[in-house]
């Protein structure tokens, strides 16, 4: 049993993560690992990861993937009312959300989502607490001249007391920093700036904690206090040398 608010939140925040690739249908839905004091939701498409965790009320350990969307259509269907609860009960083959006199069933995904605990980076050689909107801003200005066709990563170096970001395409040029909080070694690194600015947008928190070692090492985004527990990880793109 879970409230109607925090799971449409969980949902929103996760969903964008989800992978689009048939050929892992696996990562086509969501892991749901429900214990009985608190419940996990995953995403990941191979280049980048959104675990939200919140605490519930269960009778009994589940581990399922369901559907990318089903997850949709039970956060449309959900009611205005954040404090209305929401039951969830599955087998093996079958997952069933109760609210608000909707009852929605639906198949699970079958087979082996990836052991994500496996794949997050265990230290970090370089930390940055970061103003979620002012870094979102400033990736956007540098998105201006990134196209479908024209694909540059953004070069993002943290250093000490600011980060900059640079983009180049055959459009032009921008270099953009602010000033931000950086603990360790200095690093440049390469993203996809749609992949790291889903990141940001979703993460449910005005200040971050990044955590990088290298420039090819994945970046993982995570709350600055224990407030709200989610954990983002957005690969990085390998930057040609200039």
């Amino acid at each position: 049993t879970i409230k109607t608010g925090v799971l449409r939140d969980m949902i929103d925040r996760t969903l964008y993560a989800v992978s689009q690739d048939e050929k892992k249908p696996a990562h086509t839905g969501e892991l749901f690992e429900i214990e009985p004091d608190k419940m996990t939701i995953v995403a990941l498409d191979g280049y980048r990861l959104a675990i939200v965790e919140r605490p519930v009320t269960a009778v009994k350990d589940i581990r399922i993937i369901v559907p990318s969307k089903t997850m949709t259509e039970v956060s449309h269907l959900l009611p205005n009312d954040d404090e209305e609860p929401v039951h969830i009960c599955a087998n093996r083959r079958y997952v069933v959300f109760m609210t608000a006199g909707y009852t929605i069933m639906s198949r699970l995904i079958e087979g082996e989502f990836l052991n994500y605990h496996n794949v997050i980076p265990a230290g970090s050689r370089t930390r940055v607490t970061i103003d979620t909107k002012e870094f979102i801003e400033t990736i956007e200005r540098a998105s201006l001249i990134i196209t479908e066709r024209l694909k540059n990563p953004l070069r993002i170096t943290f250093t000490e007391g600011k980060v900059v970001v640079r983009c180049q395409t055959n459009l032009g040029r921008v270099v953009d920093e602010f000033n931000a909080e950086c603990e360790g070694d200095e690093v440049e690194i390469g993203f996809n700036n749609r992949y790291l600015m889903d990141a940001l947008r979703y993460a449910p928190a005005d200040t971050v904690k990044m955590q990088l070692n290298t420039g090819i090492s994945p970046c993982i985004i995570t709350p600055v206090d224990d407030s709200d527990n989610f954990l983002y990880m957005v690969l990085p793109v390998r930057l040609k040398a200039q």
